[in-house]
């Protein structure tokens, strides 16, 4: 019974689109990363906690400061909200970026997308499901997220209470503005916006 569940479920995981392919640790991500301007930051780790690993971009574009207040039909859910003290910086956990609850990517790709300001960063990044690996995942403690029909699963811990806050709050606003980040792309479907993803029940694999 154990091994059909672990066949049924699956994880997400972020694809570079230019080359169809998972990103599954920060050493595949990062060069990536470079190459639009993002140096990864020194790891800060902790006993207790999980360690995430940070990146900044390193070449502001002009007009930079002014971002925060003005309104771009691609940049994102940052766009209108209040002025903050400093600009986002994406993040992932570490060292593994598969498995991750869906507000834990979307959080990342509009981090990305505010400095890259493009209006499809599905073009760059894009989401979408594939089976769990007995090697990597039948130690890891997961829990459920629904997303419409599909039921997916994330690695527990990988959502942080901030993250989780924003997007599900805003989560009935995502499909007013006409833009939205990310795009679960999986069984041929490849317009599906994301919408609400709850976390459901515990599952040990």
């Amino acid at each position: 019974m154990e091994d059909c569940m672990r066949l049924c479920m699956r994880k997400l995981a972020l694809w570079y689109t230019k080359t169809f392919k998972p990103l599954m640790t920060h050493d595949e991500l990062e060069p990536i990363m470079a190459t639009m301007g993002f140096v990864g930051l020194p790891l800060e780790y902790s006993a207790s906690t999980l360690s995430w690993k940070e990146y900044v971009y390193s070449a502001p574009s002009p007009g930079f400061s002014s971002r925060w207040s003005k309104s771009s039909p691609c940049s994102g859910s940052f766009a209108g909200e209040p002025l903050k003290a400093e600009p986002p910086r994406p993040k992932l956990p570490y060292p593994r970026i598969d498995g991750l609850h869906i507000y834990t990517y979307r959080a990342f790709l509009d981090a990305v997308n505010f400095y890259l300001e493009m209006c499809d960063i599905s073009e760059l990044f894009h989401i979408r499901g594939m089976p769990l690996y007995r090697n990597h995942d039948r130690s890891r403690k997961w829990r459920c997220m629904e997303e419409d029909d599909s039921l997916f699963v994330y690695r527990e811990g990988t959502l942080e209470q901030t993250i989780y806050n924003l997007y599900h709050f805003n989560k009935t606003n995502s499909n007013s503005n006409g833009y939205s980040s990310v795009v679960i792309r999986d069984k041929g479907n490849n317009d599906d916006t994301v919408s609400c993803v709850v976390p459901l029940k515990d599952i040990i694999v």
